[in-house]
């Protein structure tokens, strides 16, 4: 469920309030026709994060209310899966339909025998005549119950659709059970009935469905917002791990308790997984497949499909639920155990890991026509006249010297190039959910600019940004970037960086070289001066978990101690062109 198209502002109010309306068939049993809720923030990206616990349980009730009949659930559905259709069709085929029978037997019993007999010749006919169509794979006698069905619940099924016929099929096969019962009550008496796998199947299954409250979602929640609030778990983190409990849950089912599913569901969501490509959402020819189909046409069309060490990291976010709800006991094992691929992990020795640019990279880099003069904007690989003064020049070299990750560079602000009262230039990079900023380690540092970035001219970038916004600190430095869905601003210059480096040579394919190699090569260029991790964690913005870590409430690394160890390191990048005075935006 996307929280964004429930959000709302209030009359008179900045404040986001989350709504969703209850399906009609609902109401009457919730006594309310929508449910609401302020959400006590005006920044729409937290409010979009706090409305999925309030979604999860609300979508919860409604489903309670609806649970009574498995037709009066169906209310409202515009898809309707496989599960939904037996259950529609058993309820009504076989359930409904034998209590309906046993009636009718019971009042003829007490008519006599001979209205007795008729009745069970009757139904000994109709099971024949319903067992010879079957066979026939005629269904038509179905046709016009199936649309009194679907007209009387308000469900989207045309006719001719797959649904549709599946739905006639599953209600002739339904009814077979109910006149063999009726049959076998009348002739060898109670008990001596045993329904079809088909109509036991679907019973069964429906007795997997969650207990109120307890549907795989909702135990997500609850699972998210306590490592939310042990702090072991990061909002982003969290919003990504929703992503894949989304995609467990449209296999499995929506309504599935979590101690139903076994290890060979798990398997088979694994491996359908891992035949789809990445991406494959995105695609037009994919839109409404379910995974299985998604799976089997990548198969067919011999797709490479998604590799094993992302299908290892989608079970380590399902397998840590199950075993929080093992503590908690809404299940009794992990079904996950002993279903990961065995694939090398990363190295104690570091091996495995991004590599940093060496020298020589570094010199065909800045060496390039984006630092010494291209052809256009989107030729910047092609040598020219032309120099960027934006975030194509800047972004690249601000993360070679500060460290920085890609994404902290582009969300800057311009007040957050500032100076101590020691008269240190340095960047403010910041977590501030009020300003839309945020850092993997979830704490802000500061960061001293370089004299090598200092003589570049990237203060003089600083000082014309500010000129052209009339003073206004409050605008970002590098305008034309928009957050992702994960709240993130670096996706624009990260794709452009290694497009761009794939274009003069530097990198090749999933080499892993990156922005994230000018952070590797500092790490690198500060131990070769003497400093140890310990220091270096600090300037780079680690998290810092020892115990002395946990003491006080100052943040380690003052600007000037940071300034003092990178005074002692040089990055050889040769001569680069500066850019004009006057910056541009492409």
């Amino acid at each position: 469920m996307t929280p964004q198209r429930h959000l709302f502002k209030r009359p008179n109010s900045q404040n986001w309030q989350l709504r969703l309306m209850v399906p009609k068939a609902a109401r009457a049993a919730l006594k309310k026709s929508e449910f609401t809720q302020s959400l006590r923030t005006t920044d729409k990206r937290l409010a979009a994060d706090r409305s999925h616990a309030f979604l999860a349980d609300w979508k919860a009730q409604i489903d309670r209310a609806l649970t009574p009949n498995v037709a009066e659930q169906a209310v409202g559905r515009t898809v309707v899966d496989t599960g939904l259709v037996n259950d529609l069709a058993v309820a009504v085929g076989y359930e409904n339909a034998s209590r309906n029978a046993r009636e009718l037997i019971a009042d003829k019993a007490r008519l006599g025998p001979e209205a007795f007999d008729s009745l069970a010749s009757k139904f000994e006919q109709r099971h024949r005549s319903a067992l010879r169509l079957f066979h026939a794979n005629d269904h038509s006698a179905w046709t016009e119950r199936a649309k009194r069905l679907i007209a009387d619940n308000g469900l989207s099924l045309p006719e001719g659709s797959d649904e549709f016929e599946q739905l006639t099929r599953s209600l002739a096969a339904a009814s077979i059970d109910t006149f063999a019962m009726a049959k076998s009550l009348m002739i060898q008496g109670e008990g001596a009935f045993t329904p079809s796998p088909f109509v036991v199947d679907t019973i069964e299954k429906r007795a997997e469905k969650a207990p109120a409250g307890e549907t795989i979602l909702v135990l997500f929640e609850r699972y998210a917002a306590q490592r939310l609030a042990e702090g072991r778990k990061r909002t982003d983190t969290v919003n990504q791990d929703r992503k894949v409990v989304e995609l467990f849950v449209s296999f499995v089912g929506a309504d599935r308790s979590l101690l139903s599913i076994k290890p060979a569901e798990v398997r088979e969501w694994r491996n359908a997984m891992a035949a789809i490509p990445p991406g494959y959402r995105r695609k037009k020819e994919n839109l409404g497949l379910t995974i299985s189909e998604a799976a089997s046409k990548a198969s067919a069309a011999g797709l490479n499909g998604l590799n094993a060490k992302t299908i290892n990291k989608y079970l380590s976010t399902i397998s840590p639920l199950y075993d929080w709800s093992k503590k908690e006991g809404y299940c009794a094992s992990n079904p996950c155990d002993d279903l990961f691929f065995d694939v090398q992990k990363l190295k104690k020795n570091g091996s495995g890991r991004r590599p940093p640019f060496s020298d020589e990279q570094l010199n065909i880099i800045f060496g390039s026509p984006l630092f010494q003069g291209f052809e256009r904007d989107r030729r910047e690989w092609q040598p020219g006249n032309c120099m960027a003064n934006d975030w194509r020049y800047w972004i690249p070299l601000v993360c070679l010297f500060t460290g920085a990750r890609i994404g902290e560079i582009a969300q800057l602000f311009t007040d957050d190039v500032r100076k101590t009262i020691s008269g240190i230039d340095y960047i403010a990079i910041s977590h501030s959910t009020d300003r839309d900023q945020m850092t993997k380690s979830g704490y802000s540092r500061a960061m001293p600019i370089h004299p090598q970035l200092k003589q570049l001219g990237f203060l003089e970038y600083v000082k014309f940004r500010l000129q052209s916004l009339n003073g206004n600190g409050n605008a970002r430095l590098f305008p034309g970037f928009e957050a992702s869905s994960r709240g993130q601003m670096g996706g624009r210059p990260s794709r452009f960086w290694r497009n761009y480096l794939e274009r003069i040579g530097v990198k090749d394919g999933a080499d892993g070289l990156g922005s994230h190699s000018f952070r590797h090569g500092l790490t690198d260029r500060l131990r070769l001066a003497g400093y140890l991790d310990d220091e270096i964690e600090v300037a780079l913005g680690h998290n810092q978990t020892s115990v002395t870590a946990g003491y006080g409430i100052v943040r380690q690394g003052t600007v000037e101690r940071v300034a003092g160890m990178l005074e002692k390191v040089s990055i050889p990048i040769g001569l680069i062109a500066q850019p004009s005075n006057a910056p541009n935006q492409d």
